[in-house]
């Protein structure tokens, strides 16, 4: 469908589209707030157009003036509404037949809106042929769809206020009165999915697939549920039915696309991020998910083309500049990469995760100090940071304060125990300290999450023969030579613990062995 500002966008649209993909404002024929159907442009500015509408409760050709979603901030959409509400409070006052007032306004998917019409005396609208308060008309089949109509629309107000437990009881009083409404079931799912309540979310979007089984939106809306539920086989064939009914579908690729990512099928989820963005180039969510997924298998070239794509979409938005400059970290330039994350914390300074990348860059070009100043900034946004808590006690340690450093780890792992390398890094401190008790009670909780980390039966064994218990650092070194037998280190460790015990001729031959190893591993490196 081609967007009605033919001279500003004139961008063609999938069939059934509400809004604009490119500019944003509504399409000729679509309904405003449930309400008020489109029929023409009437004129445009920079920031505003205005399109001429029916209202489908009183037949009434009435005026839409709708901000531009792509050309407005937020603050000026806020602006806008609240002008919106002191206009009609002032139109109440000036109800002259032929006066043209504001009679409602709101937000709609991406819009917000007014909207004016001409004032009509009870004389007119009895000529019109509506009823007057005396009458009291019968209970039609078309009153009741009416009044599900009215249900529908204050639904779809109260979901874009984000107002959902309100949403759901209007959703639920729309099909109570109207059982066919389509548009009714589908909010009423997407409201109960934003609840919590997938399986209910499911059974509503499957009874307005009942109603019109050729919707690709409503298979999409389907899949969602799916994914939430962890039924993926079912995901993908709501996807595989989407495209059956509109092949140029780009969110059922994409959809396609972000799942398959999850579930590490990398390869099939380039392809279908391919196919989306084949058909809709203007997706900035889709090229983002690219570069992520190219990023998770280290094609980092790619990678940051995919997200400059992105950035040429949405060049405000914090997150993407802040996945260039770790996209960048991982190419070795931090330089260019802490560009990017100050640009990040620059366009949102409560950005915690941006402050924390930060912190990494400084970290690699070991500029300890403002490291520890940008993991400090991000931890005053998100104490629960654990990942910034552990960088930071590495940080700490790389500028030998140690106590410090044991207190940031400890932190670290208050907000996720399962953090195996800051275990780890607890206990080589621990061990570097003499503490050699407290190191191994570390070095057993990181191999509680991963019995095959090599280092920490290692660092175990050395902290044991610290502790002159022998024979325990033996059986810890035989765990790390048993499941790394390439590594030099631990066959050097062995060799001492078993010189110790007296097995000389043992401890000769993996010293030996250690030799060979590092001799091997020298040929490989030149």
């Amino acid at each position: 469908m081609l967007c009605l500002d033919t001279e500003g966008c004139n961008y063609l649209n999938r069939e059934n589209a509400r809004f604009c993909t490119q500019c944003g404002i509504p399409l000729q024929g679509t309904l405003v707030q449930g309400r008020y159907e489109v029929q023409a442009l009437s004129g445009n500015d920079r920031s505003t157009v205005t399109l001429r509408a029916i209202d489908r409760h009183n037949g009434q050709g009435v005026t839409l003036r709708v901000l531009r979603a792509r050309q407005s901030t937020q603050a000026e959409r806020e602006n806008f509404l609240q002008d919106a509400e002191l206009a009609l409070s002032l139109s109440k006052h000036t109800q002259e037949p032929g006066s043209i007032n504001v009679t409602d306004f709101g937000k709609d998917g991406p819009v917000a809106f007014l909207v004016k019409s001409e004032y009509l005396a009870e004389s007119a609208k009895e000529a019109a042929g509506q009823a007057t308060p005396a009458m009291t008309p019968r209970m039609t089949r078309q009153n009741v769809q009416q009044q599900a109509y009215n249900w529908l629309a204050e639904g779809n107000r109260l979901y874009e206020l984000a107002r959902y437990d309100e949403a759901l009881k209007a959703y639920e009083a729309a099909t109570t009165q109207d059982n066919l409404s389509m548009e009714a079931w589908s909010g009423k799912g997407a409201t109960l999915l934003h609840v919590g309540r997938a399986e209910e979310a499911l059974l509503a979007f499957d009874h307005a697939l009942s109603l019109n089984p050729n919707d690709p939106d409503l298979w999409n809306s389907r899949a969602n549920v799916l994914h939430e539920l962890q039924r993926f086989d079912e995901e993908m064939y709501c996807y595989d039915q989407a495209l059956l009914h509109d092949p140029k579908y780009a969110f059922a690729w994409s959809g396609r696309g972000m799942t398959l990512a999850e579930q590490g099928q990398t390869q099939e989820a380039l392809m279908a991020f391919d196919q989306a963005l084949v058909l809709d180039p203007r997706q900035c969510v889709i090229w983002q998910a690219m570069s992520d997924t190219l990023y998770s298998i280290q094609r980092y070239n790619e990678a940051l083309v995919a997200i400059d794509r992105a950035l040429e979409l949405e060049s405000n938005n914090a997150a993407l500049w802040d996945t260039k400059g770790n996209i960048l970290r991982r190419m070795k330039k931090p330089d260019e990469a802490k560009s990017m994350h100050e640009r990040a914390t620059l366009l949102d300074p409560q950005n915690a995760t941006a402050w924390f990348d930060r912190g990494n860059d400084l970290r690699d070009m070991r500029r300890f100090a403002e490291a520890l100043a940008s993991y400090d900034r991000a931890l005053s946004l998100d104490p629960t940071l654990a990942a910034a808590w552990y960088n930071r006690g590495n940080v700490l340690a790389a500028l030998h304060m140690f106590e410090d450093a044991l207190e940031s780890y400890d932190h670290a792992l208050d907000y996720d125990e399962g953090l195996i390398s800051a275990w780890y890094n607890k206990g080589s401190l621990l061990h570097e300290l003499g503490r050699h008790e407290e190191a191994l009670v570390a070095f057993d909780r990181a191999l509680s999450v991963d019995l095959h980390y090599i280092a920490a039966w290692n660092n175990k064994g050395l902290a044991l023969f610290a502790l002159n218990r022998f024979n325990e650092a033996l059986a810890a070194l035989d765990q790390a030579t048993s499941f790394a037998p390439e590594e030099p280190d631990a066959w050097y460790n062995k060799a001492v613990v078993l010189e110790k015990l007296g097995r000389g001729q043992e401890a000769r031959s993996c010293h030996a062995w250690a030799q060979t190893l590092e001799q091997q591993a020298g040929r490989v490196a030149t």
